[in-house]
């Protein structure tokens, strides 16, 4: 009897194996692999041929569904889907049949702890078994409603995602302009500081879409360049550290004007390339000590970009000696006050000529030991002026702007640290001429027969000059100029540094009276001729010149009366008179020559 059971059970076995090794698998409506949100539903079935048509209909006994039998199977757990019953897993979740002609599920309320395989099994009235496999990923979505997405502001494009788009079914990405991107995803240009987006999603189990506007805020950031000091007994280490990789970085030291490449390795004398790595984005610069004293002053490491576009470090490096002066440098408050009353202002020449249509563009570039934490302009009028590319300058201590048809008077760079005390400015006295000349020599006052007497006018920016003449009070034209040696009689020469230098000057040998009067210094410059006036006028006397001959004119017409009155009085007595007393009323005279 026992025997017979063994057999009976190794019978048995024999039979079931073969008929699951014969099972098919099948493909699975919507999809074998799904991602759901947490607490959405979903339904799938079973469907053989891969299209409309449910099972062949030679394969179906007519009017009767498809399949015999059909269950789901979860966690090990299998569910019967062969009549309307609901099973629940856990809490929250439902299962149910799909409907009586398909071999499937409606699955209500999912949750996270039911991520996992789900398997079909479909027998159809051939007892052909069919088997699908569902991969069910379940993410817990948080719904928001606005959501601010920070990007660098070194970076020139950055790309906008849906929230949770890994688990969406479906999104569409609208911008400010109305213009629509059918995608979780959008690489966009930053072209302004705040761009805003709106994201509709769609997932698994939801009729409506979820929108999300998304703000896109470009920020600098203060940690793409980080500047570090290292001093030991016996060296000072200026290192500057870049985000991303760099191909080459330069030195430079602004007391002096040296620059120094660094690469990996590089030793130069006192100076070396220390821990310099390219490829992690350092650049350092070693000093031995004892710092000589063109070390001791300002320090820039920097990566140039393009011919325009730096990026780096500043360093203000100080020997023991000097410390505490160069800490005057920043110094804030009361006392900064009043000493900047004393600041002068730098000179700057701008040659704008009203005869040209296109606008002339000005450069200022301010320049402060230390990183900044904002900078401006300030003109004449009123208004302030944004930096340009500020976000890389600003830790090379940098401040640059770009000015369209900048006007006369006194400008201003203002600047502040980062520990936000009080600001420090830089003075600029612009002088914006309408041609590109002046004169040296406004007025020459001389005497005729004076020699080696000199007129000059020359350009602003120190512009090269093309032709060079002079027009004299009688409208002669004399050319002259520093390539033409002039003969031993000529009473003009050339005067001044050279054409090329951007001076135009005239030597008189000797003063004639006809070289009084208005002169013109005519030159000209980039295809264009220019004049500027200038007087040569005549030595008159001084006053006290004038008195003391008015003094010597005195004495001499007095000493020259006095003599002629003594002469006149030795030849001439005048007459004399006598009178009698006997006759009262007669007279009588004698005349004595």
């Amino acid at each position: 009897m026992l025997l017979s059971h063994i057999v009976l059970i190794v019978i048995l076995a024999g039979v079931c194996i073969p008929s699951l090794a014969l099972a098919d698998t099948s493909p699975i409506f919507p999809t074998n692999k799904l991602t759901i949100a947490e607490g959405a539903g979903f339904l799938a079935f079973l469907n053989p041929n891969g299209g409309t048509e449910l099972l062949g209909q030679s394969r179906v006994i007519a009017g009767a569904s498809p399949w015999i039998h059909c269950s789901v199977s979860v966690n090990n757990v299998q569910y019967s889907l062969d009549s309307d019953q609901v099973h629940r897993i856990g809490d929250k979740t439902t299962v149910e049949r799909y409907d009586t002609e398909r071999c499937g599920v409606r699955v209500k309320n999912l949750q996270k702890a039911l991520e996992a395989n789900w398997t079909l099994y479909g027998t159809d009235q051939t007892g052909q078994e069919k088997t699908g496999i569902l991969e069910v990923t379940v993410t817990s979505i948080k719904f928001i409603d606005e959501l601010n997405v920070t990007v660098s502001g070194s970076a020139s494009t950055a790309t906008v995602n849906c929230p949770d788009k890994d688990g969406s079914r479906y999104c569409r990405i609208i911008d400010a302009d109305q213009v629509v991107s059918e995608s979780c995803t959008k690489t966009v240009d930053l072209t302004q500081q705040i761009s805003h987006f709106w994201c509709h999603t769609m997932f698994w189990g939801a009729m409506t879409e979820r929108i999300t506007k998304i703000n896109l805020i470009v920020q600098e950031d203060d940690r793409d360049v980080k500047a570090t000091v290292v001093e030991t007994e016996d060296h000072i280490v200026l290192s500057c550290k870049y985000r991303s990789t760099v191909s080459l970085c330069r030195a430079l030291s602004e007391t002096d004007n040296r620059q120094y490449l660094l690469l990996d390795g590089h030793l130069s004398g006192r100076y070396s390339a220390y821990n310099t790595k390219i490829s992690t984005g350092l650049c350092s610069l070693e000093i031995k000590k004892p710092l000589a004293p063109a070390d001791v002053g300002v320090w820039r490491i920097y990566q140039q970009l393009n011919p325009t576009d730096y990026t780096g470090c500043v360093f203000d490096v100080k020997s023991k000696r000097l410390a505490k002066a160069r800490q005057l440098i920043r110094t804030r408050g009361p006392a900064a006050k009043s000493n900047r009353l004393e600041l002068t202002a730098t000179d700057i020449e701008i040659f704008h000529d009203p005869r040209s249509s296109s606008a002339t563009v000005t450069e200022l570039t301010c320049a402060v030991p230390y990183e900044m934490d904002y900078c401006y302009l300030s003109g004449p009028t009123a208004g302030d002026y944004a930096p340009q590319r500020f976000d890389r300058l600003k830790s090379l201590g940098l401040c640059r702007f770009v000015v369209t048809n900048i006007t006369s008077g006194v400008w201003a760079c203002g600047i502040n640290d980062l520990d936000g005390a009080e600001d420090h400015l830089t003075y600029y006295n612009v002088s914006v001429y309408q041609q590109p000349g002046r004169t040296v020599t406004e007025q020459l006052t001389a005497s005729s027969g004076d020699r080696e007497q000199r007129l000059l006018c020359r350009t602003i920016l120190d512009l090269p000059i093309d032709i060079c003449r002079f027009v004299d009070p009688s409208g002669e034209v004399h050319g002259v100029s520093n390539q033409i040696k002039p003969s031993t009689d000529a009473r003009y020469r050339y005067y001044g540094k050279g054409l090329r230098e951007g001076e135009c000057g005239l030597e008189i040998v000797e003063l004639q009276d006809k070289d009084f009067g208005r002169w013109k210094c005519a030159f000209k410059v980039r295809g264009r001729e220019y004049e500027i006036s200038m007087d040569i006028v005549e030595e008159a006397m001084s006053v006290g010149a004038i008195i003391g001959i008015s003094i010597a004119a005195t004495i001499g017409l007095g000493i020259i009366g006095i003599f002629a009155y003594r002469k006149l009085n030795r030849r001439y007595t005048g007459p004399t008179y006598t009178v009698s007393s006997s006759m009262a009323n007669v007279s009588t005279a004698s005349h004595q020559s």
